[in-house]
């Protein structure tokens, strides 16, 4: 496994990559604009192609792309459906000029018209999009927590997305928290062996990409998103070090989300990762 953080905006991106990199992270993650805008910003290739270097220099790969939170490619306003594709495919080339090799899509809320067509929607909109996609960056859906509408919380919603392309033309992100809060149990050593058992069965182990790793507050089950620093929530440092000792590649990236990034909370957790994982 590549342990690595979140990394924020503010501070400039040279600052933060040497800042994380001192703690040791081997990958990290990154909102190529605002997470909660139409619009990421202009970035010349040059100043790109300077980020990607200095990531090299520092033996930090894969760089992730998390997509805006905005993005619903399940929604049933055709002018907002229309600003995710564009927003979505503005990504997946900001991806590439940053070499990175994910980006990771939250699957969207169907808003009221039902699992079926949320869930045919999305696929019509990936669909669409991967006629112009760059195909040296995958797309990886996250599971959610399932508040409101979300999709994504089920596993059997990331598989049946997945089923409808070619093999490995789509990947998954699994997000701890989420899956917590969407009712999978990841606080003990039986519990991850289940969870996992059941991610295989309606996705497919071969087809996770990227691990979010983040604790939570909540209740199992709530539908609530929440994160907490690794040991503090109700999953547990029995449950995250059942989970990091599953076997899991060693190029594997495994992200954290916690409260605070950007701060001394950093070397924390990733502290609390490296000792959990033996």
């Amino acid at each position: 496994m590549r342990f690595g953080v979140h990394m924020p905006q503010s501070g400039g991106f040279k600052k933060n990559v040497e800042r994380v990199a001192g703690l040791g992270c081997e990958t990290i993650q990154i909102f190529p604009g605002n997470p909660t805008g139409w619009r990421m910003g202009k970035l010349e290739q040059g100043e790109a192609d300077k980020r990607a270097a200095l990531l090299k220099e520092k033996e930090i790969d894969p760089m992730v792309v998390h997509s805006a939170y905005l993005i619903n490619l399940a929604s049933q306003s055709e002018e907002f459906l229309f600003k995710s594709k564009k927003l979505l495919a503005e990504t997946m080339e900001r991806a590439v000029m940053l070499k990175s090799p994910y980006v990771i899509l939250h699957t969207g809320n169907h808003g009221g018209q039902g699992r079926e067509k949320g869930i045919s929607q999305i696929i019509d909109s990936i669909k669409e999009g991967l006629a112009s996609w760059p195909s040296s960056v995958k797309l990886l859906l996250e599971n959610t927590a399932g508040s409101g509408t979300a999709l994504g919380a089920d596993f059997k919603d990331l598989g049946e997305i997945l089923r409808s392309f070619p093999k490995h033309t789509l990947g998954v992100c699994i997000d701890t928290a989420h899956g917590w809060a969407a009712g999978y149990d990841f606080g003990s050593r039986e519990g991850v062996e289940k969870t996992l058992a059941s991610f295989d069965k309606e996705v497919g182990l071969e087809f996770l990409h990227v691990i979010h790793v983040n604790d939570t507050y909540v209740e199992r089950g709530s539908r609530v998103d929440r994160h907490s620093h690794i040991g503090e929530g109700n999953i547990g440092r029995e449950g995250f070090a059942a989970f990091l000792k599953y076997g899991w590649p060693e190029n594997l990236p495994v992200i954290l989300e916690t409260p605070e990034n950007g701060t001394d909370w950093d070397r924390v957790n990733l502290e609390a990762l490296h000792e959990l994982s033996g």
